[in-house]
């Protein structure tokens, strides 16, 4: 597919949606209501599926915009995938599903990327009882990779986890223990709304806060990214820098 460009920017994946429809409701963790606009509104409401499991509170108001796009697999209860949300002028991806394609679009990037040209890619590699997300080599280091994707900001304050998750805890912990066995670790945090500089969210879940900065001390890399989705594509924005664990710490005190 042909890459766009815009403002001088190239897009690094494509993202394609059917319709632009206004949200209703969160009716369950996975199902969105919805009510069709425009010349379409006698069609009155449907659901769509939402893959994403966060809060998403801020961003899923009734009123809100939703861009969403056809189901592949038409014995689906839901016939609708809902893809990103517009709201306050900012259009916000929260289909978790593309995570996984735009990281490996970033590795595949020398422009944008934080690592060295890949010679080899796997997505999914297994370590101990779970799976990373990405296990890469270069021409020099073999390196384990996780992402997480954020949708929280605050105060310009890009914040993870949006909810506590033992899930991310994890995969920290297991991080640490790939750099002491002698592996590049990493962690990609794709951050999908406009902010200025990222922070582990301390209120939310305390134990990820610690173990973030922990994970960091024991050489940990960790790489939040500013991306922007507009015109159906996904383009980078700029490397985004971490609040200091004394400036958070003192903080919430």
């Amino acid at each position: 597919m042909k890459k766009q460009k815009k403002d001088n920017k190239e897009s690094i994946y494509r993202i394609d949606y059917d319709k632009t429809v206004i949200f209703k409701e969160r009716v369950t963790r996975f199902t969105v209501r919805f009510e069709f606009k425009g010349k379409e509104k006698e069609k009155g409401e449907d659901f769509a599926h939402l893959h994403d499991t966060g809060r998403l509170k801020e961003l899923l108001v009734d009123g809100a915009e939703l861009l969403i796009k056809k189901a592949d697999k038409e014995e689906r209860k839901t016939k609708w995938d809902v893809i990103a949300v517009k709201i306050n002028n900012e259009t916000v991806l929260i289909n978790t599903a593309f995570h996984r394609y735009i990281a490996e679009s970033i590795f595949n990037n020398e422009k944008v990327s934080p690592f060295e040209k890949p010679s080899y890619i796997k997505p999914e590699m297994k370590y101990n009882n779970s799976k990373m997300d990405f296990y890469m080599e270069t021409e020099k280091d073999k390196i384990y990779i996780e992402t997480k994707g954020c949708t929280l900001v605050e105060d310009n304050i890009a914040k993870f986890p949006g909810a506590p998750s033992v899930r991310a805890v994890k995969h920290l912990r297991e991080l640490m223990e790939l750099k002491k066995e002698g592996f590049r670790a990493a962690v990609i945090i794709l951050i999908f709304r406009r902010s200025e500089i990222f922070a582990p969210e301390h209120n939310i879940d305390r134990e990820f806060s610690e173990t973030f900065y922990e994970a960091m001390e024991k050489g940990v890399e960790i790489y939040p990214i500013l991306l922007k989705y507009e015109d159906k594509n996904i383009y980078f924005e700029k490397n985004v820098g971490i609040v200091e664990k004394s400036v958070l710490f003192q903080e919430k005190k």
